[in-house]
């Protein structure tokens, strides 16, 4: 099975708004003028997976607590923070241009610059909150950074992480002394250290870091144990099958990374054949999944529920192939 195949085979099962959008920006990369970019954003927007996403933003853009679930809140909602509605966003393709989307980035951008900040609970830890306090920008970064990597207001925290982890790797290895050091000091905080989820997404689709520091970093988390947290608990070098319990892991954990220039270069060797060959499993009929991606309209058609995934698959397989961030 070739990326080529695959495409051809969504291109003739996809109908519904969403995953048709998704192939139109992402597989055929058509210009956001183009007639068929256009066309099928406006479809997107009506879908009611949009639909979902925007009727629970808040005035002010955001979906409520940031980070953290409010467990008391009286009015339930389907997405309970900020970064579970911005991740669902991410998988629908919603781009910085969106209405929903600049809205959210612009009450983001006050939470960088500190001029307003979340409405989580304060987490005091050991140091009466203030390191939970400190991280709130970067963290807040790494999401604009994943809609708009060249938004001036992340450019001073993204540089700081950087030019600290050029001398954390000065020699080839992590130097977890100097990282401690610097974080006791509060000039970077843990949650953007090598591997982690708000690092990853920070540091991607940037020239912020060279080639030679996104190996180390790429290095570091490849064949890391135990995965990353808040995302998977296998490393990106775990492949995992379809059956396996953990393939979603494994998927999410890819998608994470997928946005470094050199992704494509850690892929090539084993993970991409790997990912041809279960795209091919499941579209002949020899693989079950259950794993459920929420881009057609309804799961519940084994159809769809195949050509989600499928497309899913394919969203990693063209950076691959192509080597795009």
């Amino acid at each position: 099975m070739t990326i080529e195949k695959i495409i051809d085979y969504l291109s003739e099962h996809i109908s519904d708004p969403v995953p048709k959008y998704i192939l139109i920006k992402e597989i055929h990369k058509k210009a956001p003028s183009s007639p068929e970019y256009v066309s099928a954003y406006d479809d997107m927007t009506q879908s009611k997976w949009y639909r979902e996403l925007a009727g629970e933003q808040w005035e002010d853009g955001s979906w409520g607590r940031f980070h953290s679930q409010d467990s008391k809140a009286v009015k339930k909602q389907k997405f309970v923070t900020t970064e579970a509605a911005l991740r669902r966003a991410r998988a629908l393709s919603v781009s910085k241009d969106d209405p929903m989307i600049a809205k959210c980035i612009t009450k983001m951008e006050r939470y960088v610059r500190e001029e307003d900040t979340w409405t989580d609970k304060i987490e005091k830890h050991k140091d009466n909150g203030k390191g939970h306090l400190f991280c709130r920008p970067f963290m807040t970064a790494a999401y604009i950074n994943m809609f708009d990597p060249e938004n001036p207001a992340i450019k001073p925290l993204r540089y700081v992480v950087a030019e600290t982890l050029k001398t954390a790797f000065e020699t080839g290895d992590f130097d977890e002394d100097f990282w401690n050091q610097k974080q006791r000091e509060y000039h970077v905080p843990g949650v953007v250290r090598p591997g982690t989820l708000y690092g990853s997404m920070l540091l991607q689709n940037t020239d912020d870091i060279d080639d030679i520091l996104q190996r180390h970093w790429l290095d570091y988390v490849w064949n890391q144990s135990g995965g990353m947290y808040y995302v998977s608990s296998v490393s990106p070098a775990d492949k995992q099958s379809m059956e396996d319990g953990r393939f979603a892991q494994w998927l999410s954990i890819l998608e994470v990374l997928s946005g470094f220039s050199l992704f494509a270069d850690y892929m090539k060797e084993d993970a991409l054949p790997h990912l041809l060959n279960e795209a091919d499993r499941f579209i002949t009929g020899n693989a079950a999944c259950n794993l459920i991606c929420r881009y057609s309209d309804s799961s519940r058609d084994k159809n769809k529920h195949k050509t989600d995934l499928i497309l899913r698959i394919a969203r990693l397989l063209v950076k691959c192939t192509k080597g795009e961030g």
